[in-house]
């Protein structure tokens, strides 16, 4: 098989995989949705480098996505940073976040203001990743417009961390060689690491 026509049968399978993950994640009851979220983040708050972490990428949960701890690290005074996309460079751009200050931004997905600090990408040392699905080599399925494959290779110094319900845990995602693979998966049931994320 030719490396175009390859291409492009990784990618329509990775369309259906977004499209049946997705189907299958709306489905979920709000009060599983909170419960499995609950349990994620005691799963990952066992992670040393979560433990440690100085500066936290976290996101604001989109739709029905598994809600990370932003609020808690917050409370518990870490250091936090937000993603922000900027249509025109088509990239995401890491802002301050101190707990307030959200508005609807790109794609109706909350964002800090432009008006709060732009955090250096040196300073992150933890990201945690959002995705339709998963596999254990730590590739992951997105929304499909590549903003967290062009950001990852950007974080010199940070640990990249998926979060997922379990069920969104697949046996392989086909990937192509701009796709970034993240450090380790945490979901309500289990954490993976992932020996080879570079």
């Amino acid at each position: 098989m030719d490396e175009g026509r390859e291409r492009y049968l990784r990618a329509k399978v990775k369309q259906e995989l977004r499209r049946r993950y997705r189907a299958v994640r709306n489905a979920l009851p709000r009060e599983r949705r909170l419960a499995r979220s609950a349990a994620m983040s005691s799963e990952l708050a066992k992670l040393p480098e979560v433990q440690s972490a100085k500066r936290i990428a976290s996101f604001v949960a989109f739709r029905k996505e598994v809600i990370p701890p932003t609020e808690a690290w917050l409370a518990d005074d870490r250091r936090i940073a937000l993603p922000r996309v900027d249509l025109d460079a088509q990239e995401i751009v890491f802002h301050d976040f101190d707990g307030t200050g959200l508005s609807r931004g790109a794609f109706g997905i909350y964002e800090p203001s432009l008006e709060a600090p732009r955090v250096p990408r040196e300073e992150i040392d933890l990201v945690v990743v959002p995705c339709l699905a998963v596999d254990p080599r730590g590739q992951r399925v997105g929304y499909g417009k590549g903003f967290y494959d062009r950001v990852l290779p950007t974080l010199p110094n940070a640990f990249r961390v998926a979060i997922a319900f379990d069920f969104q845990l697949v046996a392989e995602v086909p990937n192509v060689e701009f796709d970034v693979p993240v450090h380790a998966i945490v979901t309500d049931e289990r954490v993976l690491r992932v020996d080879s994320a570079s």
